[in-house]
């Protein structure tokens, strides 16, 4: 197997001299050790170069390969452990050797921690094949720690080429210019060009937006100078190699790799989601549409039931005004008619003409309300309207529901407060909230009192609803806003009622709305909406 990773240094060649940089700058240590070196049996050889200053050192490193620096800790230059890790940037896979005065344990503890191989105490040596062996063993040492890092690294960049490989997400890395320095498979899938194309593009081609704002906001990044609010997940349009878009979804990080700025950027192709998306907005509005003519067909029924009422009065009246007149026929042809039952007649006449007439007029206006509101809950039209006798309206539609309960509602709203805006939302918040509580709030053989309040407060609107009913538990209160959530599923509740007073108060109505419920003592609905004044 072939390693693309380069070969140290450090490793002691097989043939030339060692190549060996001593950094001292005391002349007499100097000397001193440059001495027991020559003294010393090695048949290669030893190149020997000589440092005052930790800059010179720098210099030599830079500028060829060293086996192993001997390096004096206190520099002119340079002072203490700090001066390992400034030969070490510069020459990472060199051997150290550290020099020191003083034969002080923590300082040799230190140092091996830092980076260092080894350490001599200056003059506490026996001879320059006792020196040399120190030498040797650090410089293979550091090889073999070299060798080891280096697999460590092999394995780890396999492991990491396997996992970006593996990562269903597009990544690319993005040097300056916006152009594109690595991808892996899954962007070569996602945008149907090969690796080989896309490494070196501007990334900025993949898009299917401004190349403009794409390039700018790359090289904010790159330059440090983004805003907050540009880092993080975004979504856009990319556009593939065959000219197809697709929308995608792209989070992008800033880092640095090899002291230079890179943008690294995790593309995903949404348009599955953007799918499921669409078709969930499309069963919304089904359920929302379910939803409306399940109230208007309860509005159908209070329609019936409430004008029945008047109608079944004048029928009544009709009848017995039609008996009294055959009655009247008969007596006037037998001649038998007095000018008493002629009056009589006239005044049963009088009164059953005023019954047919109130009742006829009760019937007109509750046809007339119910139309309203019927037309209200099935269009989006909006006009001025008094918010008191419109909800009244709304109200006697559900009166044929609340006759079945032993339960009543109390409805107080500010006279003559006139709005523009969609009726319908009105009919239909406040219609769920009444049929919700006759479903969850009450026990069936328990009277309950639900009550209803509209005023204006400046410039805002304040709505009430309550009941003195069970309560909610706190563990359903923050879900009861939630899609398809109830406790009654099988038994009448769809979870969709109180989903659609919220939707319409917060979205369509602009406002918003709080719950407040307590065990035992009832629920609050408080409504919060911008008061738009209508033309009266």
């Amino acid at each position: 197997m072939t390693s693309d990773l380069p070969t140290s240094r450090a490793i002691l060649p097989d043939t030339g001299p060692m190549r060996l940089l001593l950094v001292e700058d005391s002349k007499f240590d100097a000397r001193l050790i440059e001495t027991f070196l020559s003294m010393a049996d090695f048949p290669r050889g030893l190149d020997v170069k000589h440092a005052t200053r930790l800059s010179e050192a720098r210099d030599v490193l830079e500028q060829q390969p060293i086996d192993c620096v001997l390096l004096d800790l206190g520099l002119p230059d340079g002072e203490g452990l700090g001066n390992i890790e400034a030969i070490t940037q510069v020459a990472p896979d060199t051997a150290i050797i550290v020099l020191t005065g003083l034969k002080n344990d923590t300082i040799a503890t230190t140092a091996l921690q830092q980076g260092a191989q080894d350490y001599i105490v200056k003059g506490d040596y026996e001879d320059g094949d006792a020196l040399l062996r120190t030498i040797r063993y650090a410089i293979e040492r550091r090889a073999k720690e070299v060798k080891e890092s280096q697999a460590v690294r092999r394995a780890s960049e396999d492991l990491i080429r396997s996992i970006v490989a593996a990562v269903p997400d597009g990544l690319v890395t993005v040097r300056k210019g916006g152009v594109i320095e690595t991808v892996n498979p899954a962007m070569v899938r996602m945008f149907g060009y090969s690796s080989t194309e896309l490494v070196g593009m501007s990334i900025s081609e993949l898009s299917a937006t401004s190349h403009h704002r794409v390039d700018a906001l790359i090289d904010s990044m790159l330059n440090g100078l983004e805003a907050e609010s540009e880092r993080g997940d975004r979504e856009g349009i990319g556009r593939r190699k065959d000219g197809t878009q697709f929308p995608i979804d792209v989070s992008i990080g800033h880092t640095v790799s090899d002291g230079e700025p890179m943008v690294v950027c995790a593309i995903r192709d949404i348009t599955e989601r953007k799918r499921a998306e669409e078709s969930l907005e499309v069963a919304r509005e089904q359920l929302l549409v379910s939803e409306k003519l399940a109230s208007l067909g309860g509005l159908v029924a209070g329609v019936a039931h409430e004008i029945n009422t008047p109608i079944g009065i004048g029928v009544t009246a009709a009848s017995h005004l039609q008996e009294q007149t055959a009655d009247l026929s008969e007596r006037m042809a037998s001649g038998q008619l007095k000018k008493s039952q002629l009056e009589a007649y006239i005044q049963v006449a009088r009164d059953s003409a005023g019954i047919l007439l109130g009742n006829l007029r009760r019937a007109a206006e509750l046809i007339q309300g119910f139309k309203q509101v019927a037309v209200d809950q099935s269009s989006d039209e909006r006009r001025s309207f008094e918010v008191k006798p419109y909800l009244e309206d709304v109200l006697l539609s559900l009166a044929p529901n609340l006759r079945k309960t032993p339960h009543s509602l109390d409805f107080s709203c500010e006279e003559g407060l006139i709005i523009s805006g969609h009726p319908g939302n009105w009919s239909q918040i406040v219609t769920n909230l009444v049929m919700n509580a006759l479903l969850h709030a009450f026990k069936d053989d328990t009277p309950g009192t639900m009550s209803l309040t509209v005023r204006r407060a400046g410039d805002r609107i304040l709505m009430n609803f309550a009941d003195d009913g069970r309560g909610i538990p706190p563990d359903h209160l923050k879900q009861i806003f939630d899609p398809f959530f109830t406790t009654r599923r099988g038994q009448g509740g769809s979870g969709l009622g109180l989903h659609i007073v919220y939707n319409l108060a917060t979205q369509a109505m602009d406002g918003r709305v709080s719950c407040e419920s307590e065990l035992g003592k009832g629920t609050r609905f408080a409504f919060d909406f911008p008061y738009v004044p209508g033309a009266p």
